[in-house]
């Protein structure tokens, strides 16, 4: 008898195995492409998410990580219009997403962003927005500034500068002393556009956006000012070697006290702390405005997730955003990332004390602007970054620089508006 029972508890013990694998078996295998698989790497909060959506709403995701920008890219675009199209990945907003939208490979989620629409500023939706409709959402909302060793500007007595004078006495000064004041790029080109943008927004604000939107040529003299402003300070020598590595070096540089001053995403933060930063050694500030008259201006980063137009699982993607876009989700991975929450609602007391203090700086009055990567169209930023690194590593190429922008400017507008 007691054999028996023991056969049919077996048998029953089996059979419920059977059909958990059967729910397990029969649950959709969302996929979501990513480029941070290398340094930054997402995997392990990728991972974490899809665990806890699964928790919340019974449907996660596993992830198909790439480790760099440009392999990944290649990876999406010629997935998309297949089958093999993945349910979710990200990708950067604005003209960033325009070509996919354009090309009808990313899908509508007006919707969802109606459904939190009193979770998110206007702004931001106007990131994603293209004839009305909203495509993507932001998981993450971060803003460009200047990372600072604090032990260094303590053992030159300097303080964080308010204005253009005070932030030239801080270079010189920690440049007298043999530590070379900032990072500057041209590996993985992208880095190229960080100085120009800094130096044209803060030369005028509006003249940036201007630029950026075709409005005004890159040898209009004020653009060109702001480029003279960026060859005076890489001619006294405040940068270090172009060859440096914003990831591989800067946070050992930094740690060493050899580069004070990283200019870079708030983001760069779990950089630092990754490669051996004490998190109480970093602070950041906005860089001051050049041009007084430019006022207070801070540059923002807004990082999609996008929904494939050909999702094989279209509805279950749906519905992870629609948590995702919620206070918990956005919370919960943007904790991960020690970065802003993109939902106005979600929860960020989990940040530290320097970024917290950063996001009350820009609140009090500063004109926000959207990166260059993705405020003007693909095409001219793609070629733009290699004639930035020209500019960095022959400062005397200055002209041709510029008319070299202009080219790349005038045909992409000139074909845009046909």
């Amino acid at each position: 008898m007691r054999k028996l029972k023991g056969l049919m508890l077996c048998v029953l013990a089996g059979a419920l195995l059977l059909m958990g694998a059967s729910v397990a078996a029969g649950a959709p295998n969302l996929v979501l492409m990513h480029d941070k698989g290398g340094n930054p790497n997402y995997v392990p909060f990728f991972e974490d998410l899809g665990k806890q959506a699964q928790a919340a709403i019974g449907v996660g995701f596993t992830q198909s990580p790439y480790p760099t920008t440009d392999v990944f890219q290649a990876a999406v675009r010629a997935a998309l219009p297949t089958s093999k199209a993945p349910d979710l990945f990200t990708w950067w907003s604005t003209y960033r997403m325009k070509d996919l939208i354009d090309g009808g490979l990313v899908a509508d989620l007006t919707d969802l962003w109606d459904k939190h629409k009193a979770e998110y500023p206007q702004g931001l939706r106007d990131a994603f927005t293209f004839n009305g409709k909203v495509y993507g959402m932001a998981d993450v909302v971060e803003y460009w500034g200047v990372w600072y060793n604090k032990d260094v500007f303590a053992k030159y007595n300097l303080k964080v500068p308010t204005t253009w004078a005070e932030f030239l006495n801080v270079c010189d000064t920690l440049k007298k002393n043999n530590v070379t004041p900032m990072l500057e790029s041209v590996q993985q080109r992208w880095p190229t556009f960080i100085l120009f943008e800094e130096m044209v927004a803060r030369q005028d604000p509006q003249l940036y956006v201007d630029l950026c939107e075709g409005k005004v040529k890159y040898s209009d003299p004020r653009v060109k000012k702001a480029f003279s402003v960026w060859s005076d300070l890489i001619a006294k020598g405040y940068f270090t070697d172009p060859s440096t590595d914003l990831f591989a070096d800067g946070p050992r540089l930094f740690n060493a006290g050899q580069v004070a001053m990283i200019p870079c995403g708030s983001w760069y933060l779990s950089v630092l702390t990754g490669g051996g930063v004490s998190i109480d050694k970093a602070d950041i500030f906005v860089m001051p405005s050049v041009n007084a008259s430019a006022g207070k201006v801070v540059i923002m980063e807004a990082s999609p997730i996008v929904i494939s137009a050909k999702a094989p699982n279209l509805a279950s993607a749906k519905k992870v955003v629609d948590w995702w876009m919620g206070p918990t989700g956005n919370a919960a991975f943007a904790k991960m990332l020690n970065q802003y929450p993109a939902n106005a609602k979600a929860d960020s007391s989990y940040l530290p004390a320097s970024k917290v203090n950063f996001a009350k700086t820009i609140k009090s009055g500063y004109r926000v602007l959207n990166r260059y990567w993705e405020a003007t169209p693909t095409p001219i930023c793609e070629a733009a970054v290699d004639e930035f690194a020209r500019f960095i590593l022959n400062p005397s190429s200055l002209d041709t620089v510029l008319g070299n922008l202009d080219k790349i400017s005038d045909s992409y507008w000139a074909g845009a508006k046909k």
